[in-house]
């Protein structure tokens, strides 16, 4: 990985998953931990992330009774593909992408 990534970034790459924990292990590994009641919504959703390599099927440790965790990594190209669901281009293609907002309609 030519730069590591912020946490902030990972947390978005790994949307929709939320885990209560997520921790950087070094070398570009992550461990995301979730304690009881475990949503396990998320974790399949974390499980099936396009850029996102399983190190580790989730297990639970023996320091989280009835919690799970998950150990992944993020492969390099989900760094570039991913972009947030609630943004659009700029539509003259230049600057930075623009949010999406609600209207009252």
């Amino acid at each position: 990985m030519s730069q590591p990534l912020s946490r902030n970034a990972v947390w978005d790459l790994i949307a929709p998953a939320v885990p209560d924990s997520l921790e950087e292990l070094g070398k570009g590994q992550y461990l995301a931990k979730w304690w009881k009641p475990v949503p396990m919504d998320h974790v399949e959703s974390l499980l099936h992330l396009t850029g996102i390599r399983i190190q580790r099927e989730p297990y639970e440790p023996k320091n989280l009774p009835n919690g799970l965790v998950v150990m992944f990594s993020v492969e390099e190209s989900a760094q570039f593909d991913r972009r947030p669901e609630s943004s659009v281009p700029a539509e003259n293609g230049q600057g930075a992408d623009l949010p999406l907002r609600k209207t009252g309609s």
